[in-house]
């Protein structure tokens, strides 16, 4: 073995009762009439007897600052442990309960903050139910590609990471405790109408990873660079049928990534989590806005009344809810704002896991990636906060949904590369 880690692994099931809002839409008013596969909060840790690691995963649409931070503090409670060393993310399903302002104009009722607490308390005690019965163990690091289950959701043409990247954890009798899963793509394909709480895609290759090897192996999904990734011009239906289908293309692809996995360095674990000011959108003046608006409005009726396909249409309805929600921005923050996350880094032998608190363009993963003085780096969204796209100068010169909607400026793709890659190397000093 070329080094050992104490690994612990847990689950529980996140309860959404009916009637509670979806998240994930804009103008799904109507609460959930049900739910059709549970959604779950996992944890991880990660030991070498002197450092140790917590991450945690979310079958959510994201999590927010004051989450993780109720989180840790309820952790700490019980384990000697810091803010650092504990990386909270969410898979994005747009089919789970709407408990955070993740967008201008949601507003969160009395009953949706008691959910949120009561969500809170679910995490955190799972994860401490993580850090009980280590099991002694190896790490293994595979790769594979997919094709089919995404693309670019504004240029089907374009060229994108299609990586899956899996850790995997392994007892000495070759017995899988864990599995980490990474790949960059939108769970939207259950869409507006669906009334049903669901993973998505996502929850179909967790169930699978988990029946395949065992009732006590654990399977944890990140999400990555996935800002402008999504099943839009792939997917066949919007309904479970297509989930199931989706899900299953990824979960082979996964299984190849196992099969062809080698074992890694493991005995080293390095955290670093800092706070960045963020580069901020000069919000536009309310004229030039309003003219965007009224051309993205007139777009949309075209686009609904002609013949053209439905992923096309969807395409007008997105630009012209980015463009609506310029205005909204326009009017709640003007320009007086500042935008202050964290970007966190894991390192556990030969893995770099770089956490980043927005919708970050594929692009812009790729290079971090490429980068990277960790051979085998993964980048995760939705870490510590959900704060909006992150987007190509290209993108907002077209007028896409993502960069009209979002608080960032248009360096934010550049600064989040260079912040990631300086905390890579600053834990790379550290072993050093």
């Amino acid at each position: 073995m070329k080094g050992q880690l104490f690994v612990g692994v847990s689950k529980s099931e996140i309860d959404v009762p009916e009637g509670m809002k979806m998240a994930g839409y804009m103008g799904r008013d109507q609460g959930n009439i049900g739910t059709h596969d549970s959604i779950y909060t996992k944890a991880m840790t990660i030991s070498n007897g002197l450092e140790k690691a917590i991450l945690i995963t979310n079958d959510m649409l994201c999590v927010d600052e004051e989450m993780v931070k109720k989180v840790v503090s309820k952790i700490k409670e019980e384990i000697d442990i810091e803010e650092k060393n504990v990386f909270v993310c969410a898979i994005h399903t747009h089919s789970g309960p709407e408990i955070i302002k993740w967008m201008p104009g949601v507003y969160i009722d009395d009953e949706h903050k008691k959910l949120k607490e009561k969500i809170i308390d679910t995490i955190a005690k799972n994860a401490i139910e993580s850090t009980k019965n280590l099991i002694l163990s190896y790490m293994k690091f595979g790769k594979s590609e997919i094709n089919g289950l995404g693309s670019n959701r504004i240029d089907k043409d374009a060229d994108f990471d299609n990586s899956v990247n899996v850790i995997s954890f392994n007892t000495e009798e070759d017995k899988i405790v864990g599995v980490i899963v990474n790949h960059g793509c939108h769970p939207t394909i259950l869409g507006l109408d669906n009334l049903l709480i669901s993973a998505d895609y996502p929850g179909v290759v967790q169930r699978e990873i988990e029946q395949k090897y065992g009732e006590n192996c654990i399977c944890m999904f990140m999400n990555g660079a996935c800002g402008d990734i999504s099943t839009r011009f792939t997917r066949k239906s919007q309904d479970f049928d297509e989930v199931e289908r989706k899900g299953m293309l990824l979960f082979d692809k996964v299984v190849e990534a196992m099969d062809n996995s080698l074992e890694l360095d493991c005995n080293e674990i390095y955290c670093v989590k800092e706070y960045f000011n963020f580069p901020k959108k000069e919000l536009p003046n309310r004229d030039v806005a309003m003219k965007h608006y009224e051309e993205a409005k007139s777009n949309r009726e075209l686009a609904l009344q002609g013949e053209i396909s439905s992923d096309d249409k969807r395409l007008a309805e997105t630009k012209y809810q980015g463009a609506a929600i310029t205005l909204k921005l326009i009017d709640t923050l003007g320009n007086d704002y500042e935008i202050n996350a964290p970007i966190q880094v894991v390192k556990v032998g030969g893995v770099a896991i770089v956490g980043v608190p927005v919708e970050l363009f594929n692009e812009f993963g790729v290079s971090i990636k490429n980068n990277s003085k960790v051979k085998n780096t993964l980048v995760v969204g939705y870490t510590s906060g959900m704060l909006g796209y992150v987007y190509t100068k290209e993108s907002y010169e077209n007028g896409d949904y993502e960069a009209w909607s979002s608080i960032f400026g248009g360096i934010a793709g550049d600064f989040v590369v260079d912040k990631s890659l300086k905390l890579i190397e600053d834990i790379i000093k550290l072993r050093d």
